[in-house]
């Protein structure tokens, strides 16, 4: 967290969750008009204090600037080899330090023409946002391949990656930060501007699949609807008999209730999910994330003995939480596991922000679902189709970026 007190930008990071970093008694004892935080999910450089952010630069004179970034830059290593010839040092392994040595290099012109040419020089998905002692600036990239909203809250303005971040500190939903846009508060107010021409929607897909809320709103679609939506598409290309329908938890739930109510089956919440552990997508190693899957969740045993049962998950990337799931509910004695998967195979490699960088880890890479099943341990497997998701979001692929389900790249990748 950065904020502008008294002597100037100043800001608490840490490793750890959100209340251990921040407890009441810290936050409480902050004072300042402009506030920047940021719970840092790592897809580029190490998951280390250093790389959390909102970065900070401060420049002799105890200015400075403060940014927070979600997304990736493609032309990151092209970008670092340059600065660094050009005597550059950098302190972190995140991109987004190169965002931020553009930016501070141009801050002397203003913040909205350091961030315009900064904008001709990266490339890749940036939902940004920065401040310096008077004003506070969101950005997109041109394609808005991550979403970018802005609310209000009495006079001030609050900018957040998803709807239920202001629903939740009860501010309005105003509307979305456009592709390409820059978007500043300031003491006249929220003024508007373009950085870059719009090349083009590319919204990431997956932010309706996985990663956001399923009470946010993205592009005037509710998450959750386009889930469970997308549940009971998946309906129609199940062949195998059932008894229930068991939801992943927690991603897992709004399809799993579109399946069971279009296939008329009781939804049993069969697997018990710990509360107090997280997401294990975003562990680290897959060692990790094998560990956290066997803490996180346990069946009831009495629900799934001796019945044929569908499990619902969003999608299946490394495949190491259907792996225990579909053995944990064989050990507690299901006479059949059936997988069904809400979103089309992911095949391909992201490099726009989600931390798949290397296609050898993706399951879906084989195409033989049959066998591939059998290497999970399900009797089945079963995936929703593309058309499918498109159908839910009201769409056609044209207004997102498809990439891992199609390798179709919007735009030019750098490296």
């Amino acid at each position: 967290m950065a904020y502008n007190g008294a002597k100037g930008i100043q800001y608490i990071k840490n490793m750890g969750h959100v209340d251990s970093v921040f407890p009441r008694q810290v936050i409480s004892s902050i004072e300042a008009h402009t506030i920047l935080g940021h719970v840092r999910y790592s897809t580029t450089g190490s998951s280390s204090a250093v790389n959390a952010q909102p970065l900070v630069a401060h420049s002799f004179d105890q200015t400075g600037i403060a940014l927070a970034h979600n997304g990736n830059l493609t032309n990151t290593r092209r970008l670092h080899h340059k600065l660094l010839q050009e005597g550059q040092i950098f302190h972190t392994t995140s991109d987004t330090e190169i965002l931020l040595t553009y930016l501070f290099r141009f801050r002397n012109q203003g913040l909205i023409n350091a961030i315009k040419k900064t904008m001709e020089i990266v490339e890749g998905a940036y939902a940004a946002v920065i401040m310096d002692q008077e004003q506070l600036v969101a950005f997109r990239d041109p394609r808005g391949f991550r979403p970018l909203v802005i609310g209000k809250l009495g006079e001030a303005f609050v900018f957040a990656s998803e709807t239920a971040a202001l629903d939740t500190v009860g501010a309005t939903f105003l509307r979305e930060v456009e592709p390409g846009e820059i978007v500043a508060v300031g003491p006249d107010g929220l003024k508007s501007t373009f950085g870059q021409s719009r090349s083009g929607r590319s919204l990431c897909i997956f932010e309706y699949v996985y990663f956001a809320r399923p009470d946010s709103v993205i592009g005037g679609r509710s998450v959750y609807i386009v889930r469970k939506t997308v549940g009971s598409l998946l309906a129609g290309r199940i062949s195998a008999k059932l008894d229930m329908v068991i939801p992943s938890p927690d991603s897992g739930v709004s399809a799993a209730i579109g399946l069971a109510e279009t296939l008329k089956l009781p939804l049993e919440w069969a697997v018990h999910r710990n509360p107090y552990l997280g997401r294990t997508f975003i562990e680290p190693t897959q060692a990790e994330r094998d560990l956290a899957v066997r803490l996180k969740f346990n069946p009831i045993k009495v629900l799934v003995k001796d019945k044929r049962v569908a499990i619902v998950d969003d999608s299946l990337v490394r495949g190491t939480t259907v792996r225990v799931l579909t053995a944990l509910l064989r050990s507690a004695g299901a006479a059949e596991v059936h997988l069904c998967i809400a979103s089309p195979p992911y095949k391909y490699p992201c490099y726009y922000g989600i931390d798949i960088p290397v296609a050898s880890e993706l399951a879906a890479l084989d195409t033989n679902f049959d066998r591939l099943a059998v290497t999970i341990g399900a009797s089945s497997l079963t995936f929703a189709e593309p058309e499918d998701l498109y159908r839910a979001v009201g769409n056609d692929n044209h207004a997102f970026c498809t990439a891992c389900f199609s390798g179709i790249y919007p735009g030019d990748l750098a490296e």
